[in-house]
């Protein structure tokens, strides 16, 4: 089955058949298509200087040419046309395909560009250590489907699966994100549709699989604001305090285990696997806490 995955060609052309893209989007596409495809066709290192060629220079130049649909006068189109893509080429990536690794590394290459200072809607960023503009973006692509729909639900789980690992290789620190992702699945009643149930297992398992470590060290006791208690309040099964701390942590594992067992026989294993993971990263986290101390 890895075999088979890891040569699977990905059918990414559904993205440009979505919608009409624009010149210059044509151009960050082919390279997506080229990083992600079985081979590859061209390495993360270079996929991502091709990228940082395309932005717009800083340089105005008012006599040079200005190509039609072109971001340059506009650094923000470019971006949130990149991140656009990218999340929606990913949405078509397996778990287990090895473009899913091969983005992680496109952006830690994108990460070491030497950083250039952007005005981005008002506040100083750096391009690309900061990945200016790709937290909004994400947030506008949280289009979960909710609905027994085996195509969006394997989408969803590619995202998620994406998702989860930028957030576990430390890219990009949302803890919202991780807060709405982990609700949604363990925080309310379980789902009459075994589809839908599934879906929920498989979205908590890569989380944990490739952000739990992250998520654990970011489990913290300090004082919200009210907004941040709104945005970060628990579902309906879950009372207790807001935001990512340790008791949130504690009912997503029992509540984790307990419906390990409602879910396909097929997932039942991955179940009981992630479950297993939270306990291993707690007594992981006091070994190293006792070889400080």
């Amino acid at each position: 089955m890895a075999s088979h995955i890891a040569d699977e060609k990905l059918d990414l052309e559904r993205v440009r058949a979505a919608e009409e893209l624009k010149p210059f989007e044509e151009k960050l596409f082919s390279i997506l298509q080229d990083l992600l495809q079985p081979g590859p066709v061209i390495e993360a290192a270079d996929a991502a200087a091709k990228i940082n060629d395309l932005f717009p220079s800083n340089e105005e130049d008012t006599e040079a040419p200005v190509e039609e649909n072109s971001p340059t006068a506009d650094p923000d189109a470019f971006l949130w046309s990149l991140w656009g893509l990218i999340i929606q080429v990913m949405r078509l990536v397996p778990p287990q395909h090895p473009g899913q690794i091969r983005m992680i590394s496109f952006m830690k290459s994108l990460g070491k560009i030497p950083a250039r200072t952007l005005d981005i809607w008002g506040s100083e960023q750096k391009l690309w250590s900061d990945f200016p503009i790709l937290r909004p973006c994400l947030r506008d692509h949280l289009e979960y489907i909710g609905e027994p729909d085996p195509d969006g639900i394997s989408e969803w789980i590619n995202q998620n699966s994406f998702m989860a690992r930028i957030v576990g290789k430390e890219l990009l620190s949302w803890d919202t994100l991780i807060i709405w992702m982990l609700r949604d699945a363990l925080e309310d009643d379980i789902p009459q549709e075994q589809i839908v149930r599934d879906c929920y297992i498989s979205v908590v398992n890569e989380w944990i699989t490739h952000a739990g470590q992250t998520i654990y060290r970011q489990l913290s006791e300090k004082e919200l604001s009210e907004q941040q208690k709104r945005v970060t309040k628990g579902g309906k099964l879950y009372q207790g305090k807001a935001g990512l701390c340790a008791e949130r942590w504690e009912f997503w594992k029992q509540r984790l285990a307990e419906i390990s067992n409602l879910v396909s026989k097929e997932l039942q294993p991955v179940a009981w696997a992630a479950a297993d993971r939270m306990g291993q990263i707690e007594e992981l986290a006091q070994i190293e806490k006792e070889m400080r101390e």
